[in-house]
């Protein structure tokens, strides 16, 4: 049975763009997203439905009977969505200063909680409200107006057209990226680890954002890129830990993701070449920062040295 809960606006957005643009390829640039992505969402799609939504046939990518009822829900949410999308348009207005933000997990608890709780206090009103979400689902947020500022890993090299059309956006942080091993690993006394030597250990992948990345780091990395392969994929990032912990397998995380999560029987090590990652602030080119958004942009970004941001 599925959970509707368990069921994402960007997993049904990319059913509706595989099927109308026949093609995962133009699905992903109509979306602003990665290839990789698309198919992500697809699948998880499919395992929550409990079997195959489209197949290939010679008249192209066909929804198969479970998915053409998938589709008729999946039109009317996504309508219903751009509907509210409008009227939370409709409903601003110059008196609303008040900044809904939407943060990745990692930065806010990581790194932006203490920020955002310090302006709170001095400006009781000026935050209305913050979301806690992933890359996509911050990127869908933004869009439909429901926030005025993300903050999120920098994708925008994934799709850099899309973003110059759609958002307008600034870097904030950089953030390493390091390898996840258990105590015990044979790797684990090394200074650093490189990306060919984690490929010959079984690898667990987080699917809460970073997947786009964490590949380009494998594919730039390694001569024959059919060596990655991910082992298992879990959502939380201490699940995630408790699995390196369990000698299940090794990982790439960022740093900030590991802030305030148990680290017991895990080593963390740099990589050889060191990776990192951007955070960046980002929001609607047709609806500017006002001045509430500035002014916390402002408190983002006033302590980051942007020299190391390369």
């Amino acid at each position: 049975m599925i959970r509707g809960a368990d069921i994402s606006i960007a997993q049904l957005r990319a059913l509706l763009a595989v099927v109308e643009e026949q093609s995962y390829t133009r699905a992903a640039e109509r979306l602003g997203v990665s290839q990789s992505g698309v198919s992500h969402s697809m699948q998880a799609l499919e395992k929550l439905a409990g079997g195959p939504l489209i197949i290939k046939s010679t008249e192209g990518l066909v929804p198969t009977a479970l998915g053409e009822l998938v589709l008729t829900s999946a039109r009317k949410i996504v309508g219903e969505l751009q509907v509210l999308s409008q009227q939370v348009a409709q409903f601003r207005s110059d008196a609303d200063e008040a900044l809904k933000i939407g943060v990745i997990p990692s930065a806010l608890s990581g790194w932006l909680s203490p920020l955002l709780a310090s302006f709170t206090s001095r400006y009781p009103d000026a935050v209305s409200l913050v979301l806690e979400g992933m890359e996509e689902e911050i990127k869908e947020w933004v869009e439909s107006g429901v926030i005025n500022m993300g903050v999120t890993t920098d994708v925008t090299q994934l799709n850099l057209t899309y973003w110059r059309e759609h958002f307008d956006w600034q870097l904030l942080k950089k953030d390493e990226i390091v390898a996840v091993l258990p105590a015990s690993h044979p790797l684990s006394k090394q200074a650093s680890v490189t990306v060919a030597e984690l490929s010959e250990h079984p690898l667990v992948m987080s699917s809460g954002g970073c997947e786009a990345l964490i590949q380009q780091i494998f594919a730039h990395s390694l001569e024959e890129v059919d060596t990655f392969q991910v082992d298992f994929w879990v959502r939380d990032t201490r699940t995630l830990l408790q699995m390196v912990a369990g000698d299940v397998g090794v990982s790439l995380v960022p740093t900030l993701a590991l802030n305030n999560k148990p680290t017991a029987n895990v080593v963390t090590l740099p990589l050889s070449p060191r990776r990192y990652r951007n955070l960046i602030a980002f929001w609607p080119k047709k609806q500017p920062l006002n001045q509430v958004g500035r002014h916390v942009l402002s408190e983002m970004t006033q302590h980051t040295d942007t020299r190391l941001m390369i």
